[in-house]
């Protein structure tokens, strides 16, 4: 059974925080120990998330406070501190502005430079922990135009449009019980709710389901979106993951808070020195296991610093291994397939928990291993 991952993806505003980092390491190996079982593609554009108001914000308060400003030699702290500054300080954009940067990024895959900075950034951090580009980088126009899709959600009852009277527009699944969703404001402004449905519904329907996956601080948005595929005929399921605290809070990156925790960062102060499969392996085995999932436990450098050194073990062995690497058995693919969730979703913790098992055969342990590198 085909999936297409469409994973909720990072406004290019602000710096690589450790949450960023567990969703994307998460995904990558999600996608990748699943496809041992079926094939999968995972969806990446940059326009709906570029086009969201989040975004749009923050290019306009840089364009009206800092304009001419050389936004290619700064690092990330710098436009991150500037995004901190446009959330004190900055006003809401008129509706015309916002609607002329809407535009430009629908009709020309305009970025801002400070955001062409950010993402260069992220590139570098994506590239030494073994995450793909196009995560960052592919950027599409969208599937389906906006009244294609309102047209779709009107036809199957789930399409409240109060345009006539002034109003905006909402996504209507009240008979279920759940509250209206703004789709487009009084002010003619789409959200990013429209945005992901006009890029997906059409590209959706060439795969048997959809694997939607998101933070949990939209999670009912998520649930909502669930049931807009649902309702139109597609298979969905849905992933969400908890957030890391540091230092015994959960920040928004508007709110600060992550200046000493960026990836950049990380890498440079506590993976110095460590070769790049120990980087990959260790990033992974601690944002994927030593913090836990569901709970994460706070940040520290020493557990990273532990998860460095148990990954340079652990390749220490599997090296003497893979001289003569073992074939699965069908035993060993039988425990696979345990690992595997009743919805389809890799069991990503107990998946990992296998590389420290005694009894684990070098078969499993192999297979494992080379979904993490």
């Amino acid at each position: 059974m085909s999936t297409l991952y469409a994973p909720v993806g990072i406004t290019p505003t602000k710096p690589l925080t450790p949450s960023h980092l567990k969703g994307a390491l998460q995904l990558d190996f999600m996608h990748r120990f699943e496809r041992l079982f079926s094939p999968g593609d995972i969806w990446h554009n940059r326009r709906p998330w570029d086009i969201s108001l989040q975004t749009i914000r923050f290019w306009d308060y840089l364009d009206r406070e800092y304009a001419g400003t050389d936004f290619a030699a700064m690092d990330e702290g710098a436009i991150g501190a500037l995004y901190i500054e446009c959330h004190r300080n900055g006003a809401l954009p008129a509706a015309d502005r916002v609607a002329a940067y809407a535009h430009r990024i629908e009709t020309e895959g305009y970025v801002h430079a400070a955001s062409r900075r950010i993402l260069e950034l992220w590139g570098e951090v994506f590239a030494t922990l073994g995450l793909a580009r196009d995560a960052l980088f592919h950027s599409a126009p969208f599937g389906l135009d906006q009244d294609e899709v309102l047209s779709r959600l009107r036809a199957h009852d789930m399409l409240l449009d109060q345009r006539g009277f002034g109003g905006g527009v909402y996504l209507d699944l009240t008979d279920e019980a759940r509250p209206l969703r703004v789709l487009i404001s009084e002010h003619g402004l789409p959200n990013y709710l429209l945005a992901i449905l006009r890029d997906l519904l059409d590209g959706a329907r060439r795969y048997d389901e959809v694997c939607l996956y998101h933070d949990a601080n939209i999670q009912r948005d998520y649930e909502a979106l669930v049931r807009v595929f649902e309702r139109l005929g597609m298979r969905c399921r849905r992933v969400g993951f908890a957030r890391v605290p540091i230092e015994g809070q959960v920040l928004s990156a508007k709110q600060g808070g992550w200046e000493h925790y960026t990836g950049a960062r990380l890498l440079e102060r506590v993976a110095r020195g460590a070769s790049a499969p120990e980087i990959r392996l260790g990033f992974r085995l601690y944002f994927l296991h030593a913090l836990g999932l569901r709970q994460p436990d706070n940040y520290s450098d020493a557990g990273l610093a532990d998860a460095l050194e148990h990954a340079r073990h652990l390749l220490a062995t599997h090296e003497l291994a893979a001289h003569e690497p073992a074939a699965p058995t069908e035993a060993d693919r039988e425990a696979l397939r345990k690992l595997i969730k009743r919805d389809g979703s890799a069991n990503v913790y107990g998946a990992l928990a296998v590389l420290d098992q005694k009894k684990a055969s070098p078969g499993l342990r192999d297979a494992v291993m080379r979904c993490l590198l």
